[in-house]
């Protein structure tokens, strides 16, 4: 089938139903002298921002001796990823060759052809898989994503992905004279501004927290009636944890890993092959990079799918051992959860062991924890009950951070006080037919500092509410006596310049 024929729209049309990339299909093939199908699959839905990726057949004109036929990712990008996407034009895999041998060549797919842009803003790409990868699929195998895979699947093909990222693509030397990753510093704040510059998070998660009812600038929430610190604070450069040293270890990270974002090719008899994964949706490459990056945001995407099916106290246990794994599995959190968090944090460990001890590491992964978990909060399909959880695990991530590096407050100051309380009801969607909602980019307030802390029951303010201006002592502030004396000194003078008159 070369270009719009006859039967071109059977083959297409179980698995791409949009007639809009039916049609940049059908061109693409006409332009390029190239034949397009769609192998029988899965229709793969990627990931929480709304993109598509599915496996199709292209042949094309090739010389005596070579294979006219091979397997293309075919990914359909929202409007709204454009930009970032573009900015991954620049990485390619023949760069990561050069600097990381096989890993490239075996697990990174590489675009093939420049993209298409699509009437209706989205963008179409295509992206090729390795050799490894097109040899496993042949003869009607099937691909499946790794949010696909349940059971033991998933937990090997979870531990797979994770070694393969630290161990072949950051690969440690035997020797640590001889090297291995680089460890830099810097301070708290700044490392999770750039986490969540990183993830496309930055420009919405102000706003993400002010649909849970929450103030972006204030030092504590009042989440289920637990005061716990706000995770979002030190980015301010007012937060006294602002300028804490954070040391992490340095190095590649693919910058978008979840489960959308990892293809695992599967036998003719169905059976996956995860060594032979490939990863797509290489927009967000960074060569230096935090390690742990990849890390959370493989083991957060994939431990949400199960978050809606556990109840309070299975939620809460997964909390806890997110936060502290090294505190070993809690008794109410069943399988496979609980080993997706084991083997993350045993993968994660091992690597970091000869490079630098696991004290270091697990601090780095507590707080890529708090930027990935904040990241999520701005994913509109995972609101509110997902959105809130992850809320709460950045706060218990960053309350076990500060309590384990304190900050030291200068004297006579105190922390602001909590501003939200959850429950509220969210606002409503900017699609409601009330058409009350707040707008969605809506600039988050100023901070303003707080006053000291009240008395005990006093102290959270709820949403919308202002705070009293007056002091601990119950006397005026400052602006209003000055006031008053202002007015006193008018009057006096108007008094005196009558009696004058009068004399």
């Amino acid at each position: 089938m070369k270009g719009p024929t006859a039967d071109m729209g059977e083959p297409l049309e179980p698995y791409v139903p949009d007639p809009t990339l039916r049609a940049a299909l059908e061109d693409f093939g006409q332009q390029c002298d190239r034949e397009i199908s769609v192998p029988p699959q899965t229709r793969l839905d990627r990931g929480y921002g709304g993109g598509t990726l599915f496996v199709a057949r292209l042949t094309e004109p090739a010389p005596p001796g070579r294979e006219p036929t091979r397997k293309v990712f075919v990914k359909v990008l929202p409007a709204r990823s454009r930009q970032r996407e573009v900015r991954g034009q620049q990485w390619s895999r023949a760069t990561a060759r050069a600097t990381v041998g096989d890993f490239a060549r075996q697990h990174l797919a590489e675009q093939i052809f420049p993209p298409i842009d699509l009437r209706d803003g989205r963008r179409l790409m295509f992206q090729e898989p390795t050799n490894d990868f097109q040899e496993t699929t042949d003869d009607g195998a099937r691909v499946r994503g790794l949010d696909e895979l349940d059971g033991e699947d998933l937990l090997a093909a979870f531990r797979t992905v994770l070694e393969a990222v630290l161990h072949e693509w950051n690969s440690v030397a035997p020797a640590p004279a001889t090297g291995g990753p680089s460890t830099r510093e810097t301070p708290l704040g700044p490392y999770l501004e750039r986490e969540l510059r990183a993830a496309g998070a930055w420009e919405k998660v102000h706003h993400a927290m002010s649909i849970f009812g929450f103030h972006s600038g204030a030092e504590s929430l009042l989440i289920d009636s637990r005061p716990l610190p706000n995770p979002l604070r030190p980015v301010d450069p007012a937060s006294p944890h602002h300028r804490q040293p954070v040391r992490f270890h340095t190095g590649f990270a693919h910058g978008d890993l979840h489960g959308g974002n990892v293809l695992v090719p599967c036998g003719p008899d169905g059976r996956p092959h995860p060594e032979r994964f490939s990863l797509v949706g290489l927009s967000a490459v960074d060569a230096e990079a935090p390690l742990t990056r990849d890390v959370a945001a493989l083991l957060l995407a994939t431990v949400l799918r199960y978050v809606p099916s556990l109840g309070r106290d299975e939620s809460e246990a997964l909390i806890d051992y997110l936060v502290h794994p090294q505190r070993g599995r809690p008794g109410a959190l069943p399988a496979p959860v609980a080993e997706l968090v084991r083997i993350a944090d045993e993968v994660g460990t091992a690597y970091a062991r000869p490079v630098g001890g696991t004290v270091t590491w697990r601090r780095q992964a507590r707080l890529s924890l708090i930027a990935q978990a904040l990241t999520c909060t701005t994913f509109e399909d995972l609101r509110p009950d997902r959105g809130l959880w992850c809320l709460r695990l950045a706060a218990r991530a960053m309350q076990a951070h500060i309590e384990e590096n304190p900050a030291v407050h200068p004297a006579g100051a105190a922390p602001a006080t909590a501003v939200g309380r959850w429950p509220v009801r969210p606002p409503t969607s900017p699609d409601d037919e009330t058409g009350t909602a707040p707008p969605r980019h809506a600039p988050a307030a100023p901070h303003v500092a707080a006053p000291p802390v009240p008395a005990a029951g006093h102290g959270v303010v709820a949403p919308g509410a202002a705070p009293s201006r007056v002091g601990a002592q119950g006397s005026p502030p400052r602006r209003v006596r000055l006031w008053c004396a202002l007015a006193a000194a008018l009057l006096t003078a108007g008094i005196a310049m009558w009696l004058l008159d009068a004399l």
